[in-house]
């Protein structure tokens, strides 16, 4: 599940946006009022996006806290803002936000500057190619897969396994699985090759949860998965097994 961390000294803007998020499947991590309340949530929890007013009250702005941010705790933000003067903004352009958000805003509105921040994130990491052939956006050490007016977070280490069916992979994690739009062979090139291993043409393994080897099979978490002979040459060399 994407956390997010809201940062907003209006307590009605702020319950607003948290109801908006839950409601659209996304997990609020915690809301600040302030820079120390910011900083104390971000000590114990890093989510992987901030929700940040330009025009927090105190001594330090949300300005401050996006810098503390970059420094310190490298999670992308969008800036929600409703008016600032030129020097504000652009004091705040130079902390790279990764979006904005102009209050007072909808759940559409919301959803679209979250989907586009996701996209610049992707962007960065990988290719353009990727947002053209998958509905999912890799970033970093996870996986952002898009289900209507949500994107769903799996973490790249807790996949298990990964089975091709049609156009669409079924990515596999100890919870459960999500549907991905993309092809077996151009998911596999972007994932770690020293975890990852294809052993069929329907199956991706990630051979840290492997518990079991045999002949013709693989068993991951109590599910037996084929090795076809045109992969298990390969898989016992990668195994260090003759």
């Amino acid at each position: 599940m994407v956390r997010i961390l809201i940062v907003e000294d209006e307590l009605i803007i702020s319950q607003d946006m948290s109801n908006m998020l839950t409601k659209m499947g996304y997990y609020v991590v915690g809301d600040a009022i302030d820079f120390d309340e910011a900083i104390t949530l971000l000590n114990t929890e890093i989510p992987d996006l901030i929700l940040l007013d330009v025009n927090l009250n105190g001594k330090k702005d949300g300005i401050d806290l996006a810098e503390e941010i970059n420094n310190s705790y490298k999670v992308p933000f969008i800036f929600t803002t409703s008016y600032s003067d030129k020097s504000t903004l652009e004091r705040a352009k130079k902390t790279n936000p990764i979006n904005y958000l102009v209050k007072p805003f909808k759940s559409e509105q919301l959803f679209t500057a979250i989907e586009i921040a996701l996209h610049k994130l992707a962007a960065k990491d990988k290719d353009d190619e990727w947002d053209q052939q998958s509905d999912a956006l890799m970033i970093k050490d996870a996986i952002f897969v898009k289900d209507k007016f949500k994107y769903s977070k799996i973490v790249i280490s807790e996949i298990m396994w990964i089975r091709s069916e049609g156009n669409y992979l079924e990515i596999h994690t100890d919870k459960g699985f999500e549907l991905v739009r993309a092809s077996m062979t151009y998911f596999l090139e972007r994932l770690d090759q020293r975890s990852f291993f294809r052993t069929h043409k329907s199956y991706i393994v990630n051979l840290n949860h492997m518990t079991k080897l045999e002949s013709t099979n693989i068993t991951i978490g109590g599910t037996i998965i084929p090795v076809s002979k045109t992969y298990i040459d390969d898989l016992m060399k990668r195994l260090n097994i003759i």
